[in-house]
């Protein structure tokens, strides 16, 4: 038996965040209702967009990997039989789910204060842009803005030189972070329900998850303690960092205030004296020195290729890795020997490399993603359970309300 088997969970989100929390509650077992307007979730389209002479209806892996096992049902909750219906799925549910802004909530009545009040025994959960509070508590929000922009990492973490110019961002990452950390407190809540039978209400931002991820950085940097950034290359605490190698690869060495490592560096390129130097055996040694040590260090990893450094830093049992490209990692021997990639067969006979799901447990067993659903697809058989007779469903369907 799966952890979450007999809780239901009903999802009204677009784009990420809640999606993911919702794709990992099903993942552990919980029947998961996802609502779409009639015109469809935008991450479809979006999905699409990605490889628009590829990806399809029929095939739309960015989609899937964040809605795979869900019930996909249609509801226009602008009509007033689409809202009550909606209401009667609340009635039934353990979980609501939704990532909507919250002026939008309001007008629909299914802002937390309104639907707590008439279902007390819901777990209410909600991921944000900016929280509740504060000047930008509706304005819209993406994890571009609110997760990587606004906590410093854009402007901050790119090498500061002539040609300085923010790093562009992921897509996704900030709302997979707040889809996990909205997933945990659900499970958290669930438990307290279980004993206690009363509801809860739980939230996670992309802004308040930001400057957690960044949170070392966000200690450090403040103004009192005096870390500056964005940095040089050479002042990001050497020999740690990214080298190119002789045959064009990069290669990426863990090895900066761990003091017992810095050794072991110079030793695997050669170069044993530099520990005893006093420019370069001290953190503020190197620290003041730094452009001349990134320098050695350069031309060091420049005379060999990279697969002979990744061999002599396992002799010297240094952490690093060969720097890899996004479209390398659908073929990771690592990836693939721990299943962490698996194959999606889709019914236009296209087979796609999708990354599995992140949730391992042995009560939950090995999970497969599924090609999603198409709008609407479990609409009838959802509402059939809720007791409607095929003539209702179809005078909803003439009035084009699911």
């Amino acid at each position: 038996m799966k952890p979450l088997e007999g809780i239901k969970v009903l999802e009204l989100a677009d784009f990420v965040s809640a999606p993911v929390c919702c794709r990992f509650l099903a993942d552990m077992g919980a029947t998961v209702i996802k609502v779409e307007r009639p015109a469809g979730n935008t991450w479809r389209e979006t999905g699409k967009v990605n490889r628009p002479d590829r990806f399809c209806d029929e095939e739309n892996p960015v989609y899937d990997i964040y809605n795979t096992g869900k019930k996909h049902i249609v509801l226009d909750l602008k009509t007033d039989k689409g809202l009550s219906l909606f209401h009667r799925l609340l009635e039934k549910a353990d979980v609501f789910v939704t990532n909507f802004r919250l002026p939008a909530l309001v007008r629909l009545g299914l802002d937390h204060e309104t639907v707590r009040t008439k279902y007390p025994a819901l777990v209410y959960a909600i991921g944000l842009g900016y929280g509740e509070k504060g000047p930008n508590a509706n304005d819209p929000a993406y994890d571009h803005t609110a997760f990587w922009a606004k906590t410093g990492f854009l402007l901050d973490l790119a090498p500061l030189n002539d040609d300085y110019y923010p790093i562009f961002p992921p897509s996704s990452m900030g709302d997979t972070f707040v889809g996990m950390t909205l997933a945990a407190e659900v499970c958290a809540a669930i438990y307290r329900k279980k004993m206690t039978g009363e509801g809860d209400y739980v939230k996670a931002s992309l802004f308040h998850n930001g400057i957690f991820a960044m949170g070392t950085m966000q200690i450090k940097c403040q103004r009192p303690f005096g870390d500056v950034y964005p940095k040089t290359r050479a002042q990001h605490g050497l020999p740690h960092g990214s080298y190119k190698c002789s045959d064009g690869e990069y290669i990426y060495i863990a090895a900066g205030y761990a003091q017992a490592l810095i050794p072991k560096v110079f030793s695997m390129i050669g170069r044993d004296e530099l520990w005893n130097d006093s420019r370069f055996n001290s953190v503020s040694g190197r620290k003041v020195n730094c452009d001349l040590l990134y320098g050695i260090l350069r031309d060091a990893f420049l005379s060999k290729p990279a697969s002979d450094w990744l061999e002599l830093a396992k002799q010297y049992d240094i952490p690093i890795t060969r720097m890899q490209h996004f479209a390398d990692v659908s073929d990771d021997e690592q990836a693939m020997a721990n299943g962490y990639i698996e194959e999606v067969a889709y019914p236009n006979g296209h087979v796609d490399k999708i990354v599995s799901s992140p949730i391992e447990m042995e009560s939950v067993g090995c999970l497969k993603t599924e090609p999603t659903k198409a709008i609407g697809a479990d609409t009838d058989r959802v509402l059939k359970a809720l007791g409607l007779c095929d003539a209702e469903i179809s005078q909803l369907h003439a009035e084009k309300i699911i």
